[in-house]
């Protein structure tokens, strides 16, 4: 084995993740009393629960209760949701938005000192709890604090897992790098729960944080766990122009509810054409799709995108609804109220995951998953305000569950890292020729970018395996990281961390474009160039990938389960 440092650890139960579903985890761990240690890659609490701006749904108003919440995530849901999964959520967010606000979260209030519950398009009553357009950062404020304040849970930052243990069929822990410092790290852990979020960071347009890189997907999948409906993205309208707010996502949702319209370069509101009865109103995905389709139509403005535009909403509403937009925009130069925002479609959560049950559990024992890493919850489409909320849900069930299970189960064996998983390390580190690692990152970006995102093809998905699969036997063994690597152990992180994700990235990229091209339909968030109508005879289906024993992907389908 090539020598580099290594340091071992040994815990009742290893999360993976810095986001919200995994403090949850690591907060009920803590509560029943067993070990834990929570891996990050940032620092905890981070991940994408900052993405989630205008809110998140729970049934807390007086005229709305947990079952008109279930109803309308079933109604709206592209008819692949779990049902289970959905009525546990929608139950069980209503306990977690009061601990949220006994541990300091400060959701906006009314006059009479009660929730303000913001409206959200697909919900027939106001069901938004939020803290105007930064509620995930105000979250993310107060679950932080609590994490600091817990010297019960263990917390390792800088540091990615790049692979699962398992003795027999059982997963035991887990191995990675400190890219900090390139030193590699085993944890033997009992139980393994993955809250590594979703796989944006697979597309060159999206507003996650650069971390975000499938991970969980990916490590749940070679573990032997199934991987459910991945080829539904939730793509949400994200700056293309001007260049000084590329890649901001905007809170769409924010400007609907402020008055926005969308237009096309010719000016037209063409969301009354494809929607009349709800135009901007329409689920996320539909609004996606039909701005897609105006792109691929020609009607896109010069940098590719349409117009978001509230240049005739009022300023105090504009202030009121999405202050935090307002003042960024115009912080760069852009006044929205005068300049419409050029916006394309780009990658805000994936709605596909691991297979899980109710408490989060996966099929392969020892393994859980929870937040954007798990699948079956948000099926075909979601609503707003459903992926924050959902993760807050299940990230609590597998904590509790898992920690149950740890007076029953065995001393974990130690963890050895495979020697040739330390060699690739050490020559990646100390390689001076090969692609660059950042140009193979980008390559992988623009692939999903063009040929993986809100319209496919048969073509475009079957060019995309193929070079993703290029990618990982030609690129991945042979590139190196920049000069730069040398000046700092910073620099050496940022690089080595990049790198270690580009394996992640390439098998996500075939593992999307393997069940984008099976599914020859068009469904929720899904939508193929070829095949534009919905197929309910052949395709109301969910669909399932598992790693066969040669590692091929191995594509089935699973049938609906009834509501």
């Amino acid at each position: 084995m090539t020598d580099i440092t290594t340091k071992s650890f040994e815990t009742d139960v290893l999360i993976v993740g810095g986001g919200a579903a995994a403090t949850l985890a690591a907060f009920e761990c803590a509560e029943a009393g067993v070990r834990s240690i929570q891996v990050t890659k940032g620092r905890a609490t981070s991940g994408t629960t900052t993405v989630a701006r205008g809110g998140f749904a729970a049934a807390m108003g007086p005229e709305d209760s947990p079952e008109l919440h279930l109803k309308e995530i079933l109604e709206h849901g592209g008819e692949l949701i779990d049902p289970e999964l959905a009525a546990v959520w929608t139950r069980d967010i209503i306990e977690v938005v009061n601990d949220l606000e006994s541990w300091g979260t400060d959701f906006v209030k009314d006059d009479t000192g009660a929730l303000d519950l913001k409206s959200f398009p697909g919900h027939s009553q106001p069901r938004a709890v939020h803290h105007y357009d930064t509620t995930g950062n105000r979250l993310t404020k107060a679950l932080s604090a609590k994490l600091r304040a817990d010297d019960r849970i263990e917390k390792h930052s800088l540091t990615s897992i790049v692979d699962l243990v398992k003795d027999g069929d059982r997963v035991t822990g887990a191995w990675g790098v400190e890219y900090g410092t390139g030193t590699l790290v085993s944890y033997a852990a009992k139980e393994v729960i993955l809250c590594t979020g979703g796989g944006s960071g697979l597309f060159y347009v999206n507003d996650n944080p650069p971390q975000v890189t499938g991970d969980g997907y990916v490590l749940g999948y070679r573990a032997g766990a199934p991987l459910l409906g991945i080829e539904m993205i939730d793509f949400q309208a994200m700056c293309c122009s001007p260049e000084e707010l590329f890649g901001f996502a905007p809170h769409p949702t924010g400007f609907i509810n402020a008055g926005a319209v969308f237009k096309n370069q010719d000016g037209e509101e063409f969301l009354k054409r494809y929607y009349p009865e709800t135009a901007e109103q329409s689920t996320r995905a539909e609004v996606i799709l039909a701005m897609a389709r105006e792109i691929h139509a020609g009607r896109a403005g010069l940098t590719g995108g349409i117009f978001m535009d509230a240049t005739h909403v009022p300023l105090e509403t504009i202030q009121q609804m999405i202050p935090h937009v307002y003042k960024t925009c115009l912080h760069r130069g852009i006044d929205i109220t005068k300049t419409p925002l050029e916006v394309a479609p780009g990658s805000h959560t994936w709605l596909g995951g691991l297979k899980i049950d109710i408490d989060g559990k996966t099929p392969v024992d020892g393994l859980w998953a929870a937040g954007e890493t798990a699948g079956g919850i948000h099926g075909g489409n979601r609503i707003g305000g459903s992926a924050l909320s959902a993760s807050l849900v299940f990230g609590r069930r597998a904590g509790k569950a898992a920690s149950k299970l740890i007076s029953k189960s065995e001393t974990p064996t130690p963890v050895n890292i495979p020697a040739e998983a330390a060699d690739w390390l050490g020559d990646l580190m100390a390689r001076d020729t090969g692609p660059l690692q950042a140009d193979v990152r980008l390559k992988c970006r623009m692939l999903a970018h063009e040929k993986l995102g809100s319209i496919r093809t048969k073509e475009q998905c079957e060019e995309a395996i193929q070079e993703y699969q290029r990618i990982e036997a030609v690129d991945v063994p042979a590139m190196r990281l920049s000069d730069d690597a040398q000046s700092s152990d910073k620099a050496l992180g940022q690089e080595l961390e990049s790198a270690l994700s580009i394996k992640n990235l390439s098998l996500l990229g075939r593992l999307l474009g393997t069940a984008a091209l099976h599914r020859e339909e068009s469904r929720g968030a899904h939508f193929r160039l070829d095949f534009q109508d919905t197929d309910d005879k052949n395709w109301r289906v969910v669909t399932r990938l598992e790693q066969g024993v040669d590692r091929e992907i191995e594509f089935e389908t699973d049938g609906v389960v009834p509501s």
